[in-house]
């Protein structure tokens, strides 16, 4: 990868562990379990969104931290843009099953199904991928460092493309910190790869040198997600990842520069002028369709409903009576209440 963001993950290998970075078994497509909310459906450009989601794990090397842990999980992902740079997302996430857990009970496969980017548009082309899970000495300085960089990449966003980018360089400089504590944070499994997408797909990050499995078949236990490799437990660190294709943005109405536009246009509507309002849609229209956040058929969409809407506060000739939609109302509503997919 390109850039001091993409390059991060390989470096903070090699400074954690004090050697060059392993060559971990990667599994780009584990067999489909059937599980109900990872359904393999394809991924077309400008025609559908990708999600990505930490499925379950297991951690091995945080036994050398006695009885106080964090598990750690870092992704960081760049996607073709239309008629722009590349996009880069980070996320940072520290799921609360793995604060549970001590030096004890480390034989636990942990579910989690965590979302680490959230439902960002495909536009073809390849997807850079770094993702790498750590376990972290509690107590000092980390445990507060670490939820700090935690609260960062919640507030940056994980699925809006704008909004994350000046919050990269935190993430990432946290993430440095971390792991220049190299006595209290630990390297389970890490991937930094590229891949090209046509469909949903199963992928597992193993702690074993690659080919070392042989011929041994790695698949997925349906009932818990747990890794199985001949139909048995895997004793070993791993984590598995989803990558999902989906053609619903559930959060487009919390787009940062959609929102403004649209309070915008809501206020001209309920000041009852229409030469305002026409302006305000004219505006939130252009917004709409320079949105990097959103493919196409949702834009087209998005702007009908805005035009509806707008044609129902002011209706040509007389009200009729069936008309429902008061200013007051308009006035009120929020950008999600347009219900995009109805």
């Amino acid at each position: 990868m390109s850039g001091s963001v993409g390059a991060w993950l390989n470096k903070t290998i090699e400074a954690i562990r004090g050697e060059k970075t392993t060559d971990w078994t990667f599994v780009d497509r584990l067999p489909d379990p059937g599980l109900a909310d990872v359904p393999l459906v394809s991924i077309k450009p400008d025609e559908a969104y990708i999600e990505i989601f930490v499925e379950s794990m297991r951690l091995k090397q945080a036994r050398r931290f006695g009885t106080g842990f964090h598990g750690l999980v870092y992704l960081f992902a760049r996607l073709s843009q239309e008629g722009a740079e590349d996009a880069d997302l980070a996320a940072v996430s520290k799921p609360a099953k793995l604060a549970e857990l001590d030096a004890s009970n480390l034989d636990r496969v942990i579910t989690v199904s965590d979302r680490m980017m959230g439902a960002v548009p495909w536009r073809g082309g390849s997807l850079a991928l770094e993702l790498g899970l750590f376990s972290v000495k509690k107590g000092n300085l980390l445990s507060p460092l670490l939820d700090y960089v935690a609260r960062v990449s919640e507030v940056g966003g994980i699925s809006f493309i704008g909004q994350v980018k000046p919050f990269l360089p935190l993430i990432t400089q946290g993430m440095d910190l971390i792991a220049g504590q190299t006595q209290d944070a630990a390297i389970e499994v890490a991937i930094d790869t590229t891949l090209t997408l046509n469909e949903s797909r199963l992928c597992a990050i193993v702690g074993m040198p690659k080919g070392s499995l042989g011929d041994a078949k790695l698949t997925l236990d349906p009932s818990d997600r747990k890794l199985l490799c001949d139909g048995r437990p895997l004793e070993e660190a791993y984590c598995v990842f989803s990558i999902r294709g989906t053609d619903q943005k559930a959060d487009y109405g919390a787009i940062p520069e959609l929102k403004a536009s649209w309070a915008e246009l809501r206020s001209a509507i309920q000041s009852n002028d229409r030469t305002r309002a026409d302006n305000s849609l004219g505006a939130f229209s252009r917004a709409v369709l320079v949105s990097p956040d959103l493919i196409y058929r949702d834009k087209e969409r998005l702007v009908a409903k805005a035009k509806q809407l707008l044609a129902s506060a002011f209706p040509k000739g007389p009200a009729p009576v069936s008309r429902k939609v008061s200013l007051s109302e308009i006035g009120k509503a929020e950008l999600s209440d347009l219900r995009l997919y109805e």
